[in-house]
């Protein structure tokens, strides 16, 4: 049953109407009842275990900063799981809220503080603008629960410029009273009044929304650290990226203030555009696959315009995948993924520096991961071993970055910069969730040789490609090509970048430049990366030992650092 705007609910399938709610008729025993004040507290779930929950109120940003509520450094060491909000639904068989909180246990377990997840599933939880779906909102106030309960922050994403579970095209379709995509543009849902409208209703719905199992309202819930715009917003085909900074400026000055004691972040990748020119060749590869860094200046994303202070961000966003962003550069197999941890350095690096010298605001990695998959090439042992190297690096990075960031080697940063917000890498899943995209990482020794086999439901309406603007990225790269041929040919590693790290790549880069318009062009968030699960094949849990453990040591560093609380690292 549909609960439309201003009204709350009084349980699965009903309602009542004028935003009461009486806490009598509510009892809940599936999570106990804590409220911000219960530091220290103990809550007992129905599966017998007896959760420490550790409240440290809501994280606040302090210029390049992050603190918890007693005033100490909050450094977010966090993973992915996009998927709670559908098991916690159990809208289907297959659908279980034990495999949230296992999966919440387990990032516990390993000494992660914040979990990233979607909090929109429109068709489903939002069925149309302004109304829900009653079973879908509880399944959110279920996550939003139980995350608090073992004292994991979240980082809430509102929608997805991708086509999964609804996201931007559900927006401009019911604007335009339309079943399908076709004619439309992903540009209108920034552009178009109704659709913006349509949001920050959205918005104001959900921050008002009493949780059934904490009774407070999302926006005095502290288990809420961030509230991100969407999941890799992107308006392809605008080379200035004015129309996305304006969107990401209004609606984040918009959630702020709908929300003051929460942090806003953006959900970009984080790709440099105008306002860094100097910058723009250490963009990677373009994600479909054509015009490198050229098609990533073409995506209608700017890391310094769409965080500065023209904005209400706290959290600048970029996301990190060196398998499709380096691919290109770096090819395939071993030596090319000793490349393409070089790149990632350089690239994670030139974020950290603009952020210290030109926002002054912690920076957040939302997603970074590392393939790993039999039909890859390279043993499956070998894949890890480079998944490793690569969290190691960045969590490196980060560590130098968060406190005192002078680096040794590079000069790069000044002291005390501290930019470095956090972490949450992609992703953590449970055992009976499959690894669809291959950057999976379990933390079990002991599971079924396959996870079920059971896809996500796609949405009613799959997406045309020209609703993401294919035609005019296209033509935005190849403009840039007409008015910048030397782009293509001198890579920023040959010529303005760190020239030790890489071989002389240049033949490769006159090689693409031939091919970049005759090339195929496909749609899809990572092309050609997709692979079947081999049946024939079981997946050694052990393999993923190692990386829990890294990270796990990671999340114990960075605690210490934070209890340890110096105050010169704050200069």
């Amino acid at each position: 049953m549909a609960c439309r705007n201003g009204e709350r609910v009084s349980g699965r399938g009903g309602r009542t109407s004028g935003g009461l709610m009486c806490a009598a008729v509510f009892v809940y025993v599936v999570l106990g009842l804590l409220g911000p004040s219960c530091a220290e507290a103990k809550a007992s779930y129905d599966d017998g275990i007896v959760i420490e929950r550790d409240d440290i109120g809501f994280v606040a940003r302090e210029g390049r900063h992050l603190r918890d509520a007693r005033g100490n450094p909050f450094f977010i060491v966090g993973t992915n799981s996009y998927y709670l909000l559908e098991h916690a639904s159990e809208t289907e068989p297959w659908l279980k809220r034990s495999v949230v909180t296992d999966t919440l246990d387990e990032a516990k377990k390993m000494g992660l503080n914040t979990v990233r997840t979607w909090a929109f599933y429109d068709g489903k939880l939002q069925t149309a603008p302004g109304e829900y779906d009653e079973e879908w909102l509880d399944a959110l106030d279920f996550v939003v629960a139980a995350a608090g309960e073992r004292g994991l922050k979240l980082v809430l994403s509102l929608t997805n410029f991708w086509d999964a579970y609804g996201g931007m095209e559900s927006y401009v379709m019911w604007a335009n009273d339309a079943n399908e995509t076709a004619g439309l543009s992903v540009s209108e849902f920034y552009t178009s009044e109704a659709t913006r409208e349509m949001y920050k209703q959205n918005f104001r719905f959900l921050k008002g929304r009493t949780n059934k199992y904490t009774n407070l309202t999302y926006a005095e819930d502290p288990t809420i650290m961030a509230w991100e715009l969407a999941n890799e917003p992107r308006n392809p085909g605008d080379y200035t990226g004015e129309v996305l900074r304006e969107w990401i400026a209004e609606m984040s000055h918009f959630v702020k203030s709908e929300a003051p004691n929460q942090l806003v972040t953006s959900g970009s990748e984080g790709f440099f555009g105008p306002s860094t020119m100097q910058y723009m060749n250490l963009n990677g590869n373009g994600t479909f696959d054509h015009g490198r860094y050229l098609a990533q200046m073409c995506t209608g994303v700017d890391f310094l315009a769409q965080h500065d202070n023209r904005t209400a961000i706290d959290l600048p966003s970029f996301h990190l995948y060196p398998d499709h962003h380096a691919e290109e550069l770096c090819g395939r197999g071993a030596p090319a993924s000793d490349c393409a941890l070089q790149w990632a350095r350089a690239h994670t690096k030139a974020r950290l520096k603009i952020a210290a010298e030109s926002l002054g605001k912690p920076v957040y990695l939302g997603e970074f991961g590392k393939m790993k998959h039999p039909t890859m090439e390279g043993t499956l042992d070998a894949q890890v071993v480079y998944r490793n190297r690569l969290f190691a690096q960045v969590y490196d990075q980060f560590q130098r970055s968060a406190v005192d960031a002078f680096d040794e080697d590079t000069h790069m940063f000044g002291k005390h910069t501290g930019v470095g917000g956090g972490t949450t890498f992609w992703m953590l899943s449970n055992k009976e969730y499959k690894d669809y995209d291959n950057f999976t990482v379990y933390a079990y020794t002991n599971g079924p040789s396959l996870p079920p086999p059971w896809v996500p439901e796609p949405t009613a309406v799959e997406a045309q490609s020209d609703f993401r603007n294919i035609d005019e990225e296209l033509e935005c790269v190849e403009n840039a090509l007409r008015v910048h041929p030397d782009w293509i040919r001198h890579s920023w590693f040959v010529r303005g970048g760190d020239a030790d790290l890489w071989p002389d790549t240049v033949p490769r880069l006159e090689k693409e430049n031939e091919n970049i318009r005759t090339r195929t062009y496909t749609h899809g968030h990572h092309p050609g990366y997709v692979f079947d699960f081999d049946p024939e094949v079981a997946h050694d849990w052990t393999l993923d030992a190692s990386t829990v453990e890294l990270i796990s040591n990671h999340a114990k560093n960075m605690e210490d650092l934070a209890r340890l609380n110096r105050h010169d690292w704050w200069g």
